[in-house]
């Protein structure tokens, strides 16, 4: 079935080479046979396809704009300029879009033809793409408790782990996720900027990272390829995402902003609750059943696993389980914003 897909969707793309849809299925399914450089050849040429020079217009007047994503691009030029001193764009778009959000409202408000004019036309495009090579020796961290991890996971549903990544590769991530302009969609969760695989997440680095994470928790995850990956900035001390469950089989979700941007060391990660929903509730969305989520997660209170915030912790668990934010509270510095990654595998 594999090879059939593989095929029939090579004569696509071989027959139309801006076909979005199909180079995105190809970049997954290259991703769950191993071959990297394909899948990132193909996830790649989605970005482009979207966020690239000649896609079009990505954002068209009237659009909503949520002035913290003016204010987060407006930050990001910045750090961008004083990592690059030499590069004259950064500053320049930092004037630019300083000059539009002084006169939007601090509520989101369509966007006027004459603002969108003048942040250019690059704006919520590909401007700049950090380097996140490979390492050599290995990303995911070696591990004597793997086995104890995927028990805990077999029996209650959820185990978290300190140190999954490398130093090095927590640090190459890290830079890559501060300097790649990929945070392009702003209104999925109010407070919350968010970057996703066919969307510029994807780099040599975060697929070396899916594959590792698959060997080590073999176990669990060799039958049940990687079927979408985010990652999520909170760009207020308190953003948090409400409960809700993935659409996968398995979900790991790990954090990389450094511990002491987190004010409040007792929260800021995550909460699981390891009780099942009822087979017969089908899981549709982030803003789906929201008061029966919510009715069914105070009955199951002491079912729920409260897991602080640390930065290189992982928590892998089944997706249906509900989870949420832990009250967060985080310098909001631009290199303090909060990220968290989420894996899902499966099915």
């Amino acid at each position: 079935m594999a090879d059939a897909a593989l095929a029939s969707l090579a004569a696509v793309v071989a027959n139309d080479p801006d076909h979005y849809e199909a180079h995105r299925r190809l970049g997954f399914l290259y991703l769950a046979r191993h071959d990297r450089d394909r899948a990132l050849d193909h996830l790649a040429r989605t970005y482009e396809l979207r966020r690239g020079s000649e896609a079009p217009v990505p954002v068209e007047p009237g659009t909503v704009l949520s002035p913290a994503k003016l204010r987060h691009d407006i930050e990001q030029f910045h750090y961008l300029a004083a990592q690059r001193p030499r590069d004259p764009r950064f500053p320049s778009l930092a004037r630019a879009y300083e000059s539009v959000a002084e006169a939007l409202a601090d509520a989101p408000s369509p966007l006027a033809a004459g603002k969108l004019g003048l942040l250019g036309g690059d704006f919520n495009r590909a401007i700049f793409m950090a380097d996140a090579p490979e390492i050599g020796d290995g990303a995911v961290s070696a591990r004597s408790d793997a086995e104890s991890i995927v028990e805990r996971v077999a029996q209650d549903g959820v185990a978290w782990f300190d140190d999954l990544l490398t130093p090095r590769a927590l640090a190459s991530l890290r830079r890559y996720l501060l300097q790649s302009t990929i945070w392009h969609d702003f209104s999925h969760i109010e407070g919350f900027v968010a970057s996703y695989l066919q969307e510029g997440l994807a780099c040599p680095l975060l697929l070396q990272i899916v594959d590792e994470i698959r060997a080590r928790f073999a176990p669990l995850l060799a039958e049940h390829p990687l079927t979408q990956a985010w990652a999520f900035k909170g760009l207020q001390a308190q953003s948090a995402i409400d409960a809700h469950a993935d659409d996968a089989a398995y979900s790991i979700n790990f954090w990389i902003t450094p511990d002491e941007a987190n004010l409040d060391p007792n929260c800021g990660g995550l909460r699981v609750c390891r009780a099942d929903p009822p087979k017969a509730w089908k899981i549709q969305d982030y803003a789906a059943d929201r008061a029966e989520i919510a009715a069914f997660l105070e009955e199951n209170g002491e079912s729920t696993a409260q897991i602080p915030y640390k930065a290189n912790r992982a928590v892998l668990f089944r997706s249906r389980l509900f989870h949420h934010s832990a009250s967060p509270m985080f310098d909001t510095s631009y290199e303090h914003h909060r990220i968290n990654i989420t894996l899902l595998f499966g099915r």
